[in-house]
């Protein structure tokens, strides 16, 4: 084979391989398994999302700025679940699907006092403190409210679970219900058996900045 005829098929080997399908790496949460997000989702378009550790995805970068890999280098942005190790969690999103992990993270592990401490609005932890005849006060709104989520476990993470891999696939509708209030849906090309299909999220601020927060799941 002629050297023209070498290069000419590396030519037509390149273009080939630049009209695959895209391919687009993102970090997989701390605090999601392989069965919550798997390693690979296709999505409609054909676009390949795979899903890799936080040292891969920093090594990746680096090579591609031409740095070494360290070790010690820290992601950028808010880590939404943090545990010591004591066990204290501390819980926090800035976008809706950040929520939907972490709220599911939370109802796996059956830490829901710390997720209504910590997640649900405080505009709905206030109403739920003061709505009846006697207002039932704080305490028995917070446990009036892990006896639903002991009750509703596996409906609701039935609903996280399916809404979590909906993102990904752009099937979860977002509602502006308020100012401050959206509401998430699954789409309607999401089929299946789901006693709850809303998740409602409520934008607060914080000392650190605008967060979202659980206003209810519907």
């Amino acid at each position: 084979m002629t050297r023209r005829a070498v290069i000419a098929l590396a030519l037509a080997a390149a273009a080939a391989a630049s009209c695959g399908p895209r391919v687009e790496y993102r970090v997989r949460p701390g605090f999601a398994t392989k069965e919550d997000l798997p390693d690979e989702i296709v999505l409609e378009d054909g676009t390949i999302i795979r899903y890799i550790d936080l040292q891969e995805h920093l090594a990746r970068q680096q090579a591609e700025s031409g740095r070494s890999p360290s070790r010690d280098a820290a992601p950028a942005g808010l880590i939404p679940w943090e545990e010591s190790e004591e066990g204290a969690v501390l819980m926090r999103a800035e976008r809706n699907d950040q929520l939907v992990m972490v709220v599911m993270r939370a109802f796996r592990e059956e830490r829901y006092a710390e997720l209504w401490d910590q997640l649900v609005s405080k505009g709905v932890r206030d109403r739920a403190a003061r709505d009846g005849s006697p207002p039932p006060g704080p305490d028995a709104a917070r446990a009036r409210f892990i006896e639903w989520c002991e009750r509703s476990r596996v409906d609701v993470m039935t609903l996280l679970n399916r809404m979590s891999f909906a993102f990904s696939m752009n099937a979860v509708v977002v509602e502006r219900a308020g100012p401050k209030l959206v509401r998430l849906r699954l789409a309607p090309q999401i089929k299946g058996e789901f006693k709850y299909r809303t998740v409602e999220v409520f934008t607060e601020p914080t000392p650190e900045g605008d967060r979202v927060f659980l206003g209810g799941i519907r």
